[in-house]
């Protein structure tokens, strides 16, 4: 949770209450103090630190072999892990042996890719 809340209000820029209102219509373990609690923290207005996620590096840490990706995006099923966190850098014949066309089968980068230095 804290790294789409990352995502959308440090890398897309959103403001911080379409994610909430977003999560609170969605999540099955929605609680509205922690929900609205925990997105303004996210989004740094508690005076706090600002917790401003690298999802390259989030990623190797939490799913280093790419299995929770694969799930969700069987289009990069055929990628093999150290490639599978920076898709959209596999080279035109990667992207032929690992049946994945960047752009069509997955889309290219919304943001900076660089902004996380992966």
């Amino acid at each position: 949770r804290q790294n789409v809340a990352s995502f959308l209000v440090f890398d897309l820029q959103l403001d911080w209450r379409v994610g909430a209102d977003h999560f609170e219509s969605t999540l099955l373990d929605y609680d509205v103090c922690s929900n609205w609690g925990n997105w303004i923290a996210a989004a740094g207005l508690t005076g706090g630190r600002e917790n401003r996620f690298n999802i390259i590096k989030q990623t190797k840490d939490y799913d280093a072999h790419g299995d929770y990706l694969k799930h969700w995006l069987p289009e990069l099923k055929d990628v093999p892990a150290p490639l599978l966190f920076e898709p959209w850098k596999l080279s035109p014949s990667q992207q032929a042996q690992y049946n994945v066309k960047i752009g069509e089968d997955y889309p290219r980068p919304m943001n900076r890719p660089g902004a996380w230095n992966g």
